[in-house]
Parts: C-alpha cells; structure tokens; sequence
C-alpha cells in the first residue's frame, strides 16, 4: 500500500511528482490545500496526458471516488475508458481496496501518497506504474478532489517528458 510522502520523500521519485508538488504549493492559498480553481492545466501541459483527477464524494459516512479526468496516457495503459466511473467500476476488482486505501489516506490525512506495483489490466501483461495522489480541497481544508500524477518506470515512450518551466507566482515576481 501506499504511504504519506515527506519532503524528502520526492527525492527517490520520479521528478514529474516533486514539480506537482512544488506547483501545488506555489498556487495553494497560504495555510490551505489548494482547490481545483488555483489549479491551471496550462501550467502543466506536458504533464496533463499522465494526470487523473478524482472527485472525492462522501456518502454516508464513507467514501466513494469518481474518476472526473483521465489523462491519455492512463487511458491507453488501462486500454479501456474510465472517466466518469467510480474506483469500483474503473478499475479491477483485485485492485479496489488498495488505490481505495490509497485515495483514502490523501483525502483523510492531507498529504501526498505514493504507491507503486505493477497494474495488471485485461489482456494485457502487467504494467509497472507508480502514481502519487494529491489532496485539493475547495475550502483549503476539506479534500474534495484528488490529483493524481502517473508515471510508468518501465515504458521509456512515456518516460521522455520535459517538465514544464515552473510557472510565475501570482502578481509576478517580487520586489526586492
């Protein structure tokens, strides 16, 4: 299963997640998570075929996660359509309990969760994938939605993307 990422922790990943998370602090509101309104796609568009948001709904009591967005990249990987599914339907039944956990502990504890296995999808042999899954929250507090960074370690045609140049913070650059 996956677990909550340090600072650190980026270091040892794939660097497409440390800018997520560099981006996402730059737009977040001081103090706050940032909400999908402070996220701006363009900012990232080399990143978007490998990105997945995911609307966090609470129904009674529990979570349920539907997939709003699903980069091309995932799409194509998975050879099937999972936008607009839940996590139930999206993806196979071995694999429920785990991206749940995964999904989960973003939105409870706040904080980035990387996970990393090799995803078995009908037809098809095992995929090494590792993702980590980003909190938002419309609130700054609340998480309501998950950004979801993929990369595949063992595909190099998807491993050939240049990050984007991180982009100016809000106002442009400060006075000295």
């Amino acid at each position: 299963m996956g677990s909550c990422l340090t600072l650190g922790d980026f270091d040892r990943l794939d660097p497409r997640f440390a800018w997520m998370r560099d981006y996402l602090a730059r737009v977040a509101p001081p103090g706050h998570l940032p909400g999908r309104r402070h996220v701006d796609p363009l900012a990232f568009k080399a990143l978007l075929d490998f990105v997945n948001l995911v609307d966090v709904e609470h129904v009674d009591g529990a979570y349920r996660f539907r997939f709003r967005l699903v980069g091309v990249h995932q799409t194509i990987a998975a050879g099937r359509e999972i936008t607009g599914r839940f996590l139930e339907d999206a993806v196979l039944p071995a694999f429920v309990e785990r991206i749940g956990a995964n999904m989960r502990t973003a939105a409870e504890s706040r904080q980035p969760v990387h996970d990393a296995f090799p995803m078995p999808h009908p037809g098809r042999d095992a995929i090494a994938t590792e993702r980590v899954y980003f909190p938002l929250a419309s609130d700054g507090t609340n998480v309501d939605m998950l950004l979801i960074v993929n990369a595949y370690p063992g595909d190099p045609k998807l491993n050939t993307l240049v990050l984007p140049q991180m982009p100016l913070p809000a106002g442009g650059l400060a006075a000295n």
